[in-house]
């Protein structure tokens, strides 16, 4: 199941709405991270506070859901969410991206292009996430900005420089380290 903005949405529309059944304690509902991080896909929505639900989030990206490491570096890049360590944003992004999740890739792209938090831009890194976004999403509209990302970025590279970026979007990260 893919999460996506509108999770969030839902998310922080949901903050303080009670559980199914409305007759429990809020005070007896209320659980830490840990306990929320076992609720299955299913109960997505019903958590009782953003903080829960950053929780969540937090335990299911640790546990290598890709889409939850999207939704989180996405909370901290928007600055919803503090980063828990400098560079969490880019890692988790690179993490979400590296399993195929189409928004982390153009996401990462995009922070490669224009640099995050004191990382300087780097235009082959950020070509290769827009060429590999671009080859592999099925949504139109990320297909689009990803193309478009690459001819911007074509335009300003060489050829060498290109084909190199093009070489790296067809190789899976444990071939290039």
């Amino acid at each position: 199941m893919k999460l996506g903005v509108l999770t969030i949405a839902c998310v922080i529309a949901l903050v303080g709405w009670p559980r199914p059944g409305g007759t429990e304690d809020r005070a007896k509902t209320s659980v830490n991270s840990v306990q929320s991080a076992e609720r299955s896909d299913a109960r997505l929505g019903v958590w009782q506070s953003f903080d829960e639900a950053v929780g969540w989030f937090r335990a299911r990206a640790s546990a290598g859901d890709a889409s939850a490491q999207y939704e989180l570096a996405h909370m901290q890049f928007v600055g919803l969410v503090p980063q828990g360590e400098a560079g969490e944003t880019q890692r988790l992004l690179t993490a979400a991206a590296e399993a195929g999740n189409d928004q982390g890739e153009l996401l990462l792209a995009r922070v490669r292009e224009f640099g995050f938090e004191g990382t300087p831009p780097d235009l082959l890194q950020a070509l290769k996430w827009y060429t590999r976004a671009a080859a592999t999403t099925a949504t139109p509209d990320l297909r689009l900005a990803a193309t478009e990302g690459c001819d911007r970025l074509r335009a300003r590279l060489s050829a060498s420089q290109i084909a190199h970026a093009e070489t790296l979007a067809t190789l899976r990260w444990s071939d290039v380290r």
